[in-house]
């Protein structure tokens, strides 16, 4: 656990937060889940969370078969009801998950780090046409979560919209939807074989697994997962840095604690050619910004910083001069001496290289 520097909390909310339009960085409303998945045949796990600072959500799935598309030719245009909410899922990846062995039905269930807040999140479920998905939900207790705190949104047909996604074959008119029926928790699609036919859901209560029973009605069935949260960008302006002596910028918990990607990384964004360390999507809460660099510059202010997201809000600037890096120059040429620490090492390698090769000469010599 890092130690993390204390600034005045009323000063930081009142003036070290600024923020900007939404229209910056290509900001979108929300971000979708990226899944790391493993396993094979009955025994699939993966892990994934839509955005920085949102509960992970580990899934079990004992499915013949799980796959994580990228989404570049199946997805949530902007068009349907929940990328209107959370922005295009186009080249994001989802979940597509079979029935069991011998066509049976499958469980497959999320449980969540924590349990989710109420609200700003949605799930959705596509390709329910031949098959039906009963879906049920517990809270952190272990207790049934009511069906009409799952949040149904709507049905409707993601290739209906435009962009069309190019899985989405033929004309159209891609009208068929699944039906829900909240008295059973079951999506159930018309048992003909078609595509895009979806629902979403915004759920109303905080919750801790989600279950999704897939059954086959006719056919070798698959259906689709999609998970999604409000975010927005961070964006750090880190004085001093240069390419050759660039700073990252790692997201913590308030104690310093790293918050971990997908793939169990410490989330983190480098300064690019402009100073700025993006961290492209955080979800709402409260955390710690932590500055770090290489051995070619020294931070010269605070290391921590606290931030407050609001989603709503929009997009969070962090005030230029909240972070500092001193890099040092040779006076003569104005270069970077991290440039020349970096070229030095290279040549010191490259000599210690030679002075084995020619001791290793006069050895057999």
């Amino acid at each position: 656990m890092r130690r993390t520097t204390k600034l005045g909390i009323t000063a930081f909310i009142t003036t070290a937060v600024s923020l900007i339009p939404s229209a910056a960085y290509g900001a979108e409303p929300g971000t979708y889940a990226n899944w790391a998945l493993s396993g094979s045949n009955g025994n699939w796990t993966a892990k994934g969370t839509p955005a920085a600072g949102f509960p992970m959500a580990s899934m079990a799935s004992n499915a013949t078969s799980v796959s994580s598309p990228s989404g570049a030719s199946a997805f949530m245009g902007p068009g349907t009801p929940i990328g209107a909410a959370y922005g295009s899922s186009q080249n994001m990846n989802y979940l597509n998950i079979s029935t069991a062995a011998g066509i049976t039905e499958s469980t497959s269930t999320w449980t969540f780090d924590s349990p989710t807040p109420a609200g700003k999140w949605a799930f959705a479920v596509g390709d329910v046409d031949a098959d039906r998905v009963q879906i049920s939900a517990t809270d952190e207790n272990g207790d049934p979560v009511p069906a009409a705190q799952l949040g149904f949104q709507s049905t409707f047909n993601y290739c209906a919209s435009s962009p069309k996604p190019g899985s989405c074959a033929g004309p159209g008119p891609f009208t068929d939807v699944p039906t829900w029926n909240p008295g059973t928790s079951r999506l159930t699609g018309n048992t003909l074989d078609t595509m895009g036919a979806s629902a979403w859901f915004e759920p109303t209560a905080a919750i801790k697994t989600l279950t999704f029973k897939f059954t086959a009605i006719v056919g070798f069935p698959v259906f689709q997962l999609w998970l999604a949260t409000k975010s927005v960008p961070v964006v750090v302006p880190v004085g001093g840095v240069t390419p050759e002596c660039p700073a990252t910028v790692e997201l913590d918990e308030p104690d310093g604690t790293p918050i971990l990607d997908a793939n169990g990384n410490p989330v983190t964004a480098e300064t690019g050619a402009n100073g700025e360390a993006v961290i492209d999507g955080v979800a709402d809460g409260s955390y710690n910004l932590h500055l770090t660099t290489g051995s070619c510059g020294e931070i010269t202010g605070p290391t921590d910083f606290p931030i407050i997201v609001k989603t709503e809000e929009g997009p969070v600037n962090i005030p230029a001069g909240t972070f500092t890096v001193f890099v040092p120059t040779l006076p003569a040429t104005g270069t970077s001496i991290g440039a020349y620490v970096q070229t030095g090492a290279a040549m010191l390698g490259t000599g210690a290289i030679l002075f084995w090769v020619g001791t290793r000469r006069r050895r057999l010599s």
